[in-house]
């Protein structure tokens, strides 16, 4: 448990801090990254004119993914949603479990992030410096950024996204009006293509529910999260839909070309912006990718909290900051899980895998999650904000496992290596979970029921 308190002994609790707009920039921060600026090329080969097609069937289908998370968060905000949903509605053990899945993915997602900034730089700016001295310097940054508290990180967010959306609508505007929109409903590699089109638009998709992680820092969370989530939702579509159309219309179908192009937005907007605007779109590629890097290692550290709060991590990771109300040792211990997977030897496409297993993973546990709370907690289900039938909520968590099953069916079969990876963690963490739960007595396991710090 928590037992830190202020000079007059009163328990500390995390500050709520974020408004609206910074929880609009988390979800199109955690979801828009760099990804977009270089998967478009790719998304359009398989495509080409129906590339507006396959994001809209990824988007919903990632949509319906967001709606448990609506539903949970919308009733109980609380810090580290993956672990305090999945450990109150379906078990200690598997809240632990999932939570870790969540933890290691996400530190991948970082790694992921932290690589391809540091790539980004050594081509344009530093070239003379190694990419992983580079590394090391950008999470050393971010990390000294959080030692300042939420309000500086959520204040770089907020300018983060706002320059890469400006890129992203510069971009889909103008090449709307220079060329038109070319749209059709006939994928140009087939009907194996376009499927294929869609897992990737899926895949840059992901990363919805890292919002609810700061249920306990968002001001009036039960009704600020699902508002952020269905504004940024549109934003997502309409920036996904508009950008592919315009470049497979501007570009038209040629998968030599499109496989030749190292950045594809950047090369598509110098036949029909001036060289300043071309640079401020390819400006757009590193704010999008330190956007997504400040939202997933903003949030997640509150997983480590909330399993220390429980008393299943050392309480002293669950130590609130007095002075910037924020969980600085979880932050700290979630930056060296970071920075030891930086240290192996592993190339990017291994990260973005294992980083993609864990959000299916999360996504997939709390569409069961809702269902339990609507009915096992019904008084919780019935303060949600946004109250779905339960016939949506059964429906949504089998579209979610089964595109799940889809979508990590090609991660095993392009990364099998990722099952062991996986299948080696669970075993530490089960190990683990026993021996720390070993000696819980009743007053334990009563904690593992409660809801802390829900509004």
């Amino acid at each position: 448990m928590n037992t830190t308190g202020d000079a007059a002994g009163n328990p500390l609790q995390l500050k709520r801090t974020i408004g609206l707009p910074g929880a609009a920039a988390l979800v199109v921060g955690g979801v828009i990254g760099a990804g977009i600026f270089v998967m478009v090329r790719d998304i359009g080969a398989l495509a080409g004119p129906a590339i507006w097609f396959s994001f809209v069937i990824a988007i919903a289908v990632s949509m319906v993914g967001v709606i448990p998370v609506i539903q949970l968060a919308g009733a109980l905000p609380s810090a580290g949603a993956g672990y305090m949903f999945t450990s109150r509605m379906l078990g200690p053990a598997p809240g632990v479990l999932v939570s870790a899945w969540v933890l290691l993915g996400g530190a991948c997602s970082v790694s992921v992030a932290t690589r391809t900034l540091a790539q980004y730089l050594q081509g344009y700016l530093l070239s003379g410096l190694p990419v992983g001295v580079m590394a090391a310097g950008i999470l050393a940054l971010f990390y000294g950024i959080y030692c300042f508290g939420v309000q500086l990180a959520m204040s770089l967010q907020l300018v983060l996204a706002l320059q890469f959306l400006s890129a992203l609508l510069l971009y889909g505007i103008a090449g709307a009006f220079h060329g038109g929109l070319s749209m059709t409903l006939e994928p140009v590699q087939g009907t194996g293509g376009f499927l294929m089109s869609v897992l990737l638009c899926y895949a840059v998709c992901l990363g919805f529910q890292i919002i609810a992680e700061m249920g306990e820092e968002i001001r009036d969370a039960r009704r600020t999260i699902p508002k952020a989530l269905l504004i940024g939702g549109i934003i997502v579509a309409v920036i996904y839909i508009l950008v592919g159309t315009v470049f497979v219309t501007t570009i038209p179908w040629d998968a030599a070309r499109y496989a030749a192009m190292k950045a594809p937005l950047r090369e598509s907007a110098s036949l029909f912006l001036p060289p300043a605007l071309v640079h401020f779109i390819g400006l757009g590629a590193l704010t999008a990718g330190c956007a997504a890097l400040n939202a997933a290692a903003l949030t997640l550290p509150r997983e480590v909290f909330a399993l220390a709060r429980d008393g299943l991590l050392p309480s002293g990771l669950a130590r609130i900051d007095p002075r910037t109300g924020a969980p600085r040792n979880a932050v700290t211990a979630y930056f060296l899980l970071v920075g030891a997977l930086l240290l192996c030897p592993l190339d990017t496409d291994f990260y973005g895998y294992m980083a993609a297993i864990g959000i299916l993973a999360i996504s997939t546990v709390l569409g069961v999650a809702a269902i339990r709370m609507y009915k096992h907690f019904p008084e919780y289900y019935a303060r949600a904000y946004i109250q779905f039938p339960p016939a949506v909520l059964y429906g949504c968590a089998i579209i979610i496992l089964l595109a799940s099953l889809g979508f990590g069916a090609v991660v095993i079969y392009e990364k099998p290596i990722i099952v062991a990876a996986y299948a080696v963690w669970t075993v530490i963490v089960v190990l683990y979970y026993f021996r720390r739960t070993k000696s819980f007595g009743e007053e334990d396991w009563k904690r593992l029921s409660e809801f802390p710090g829900a509004q």
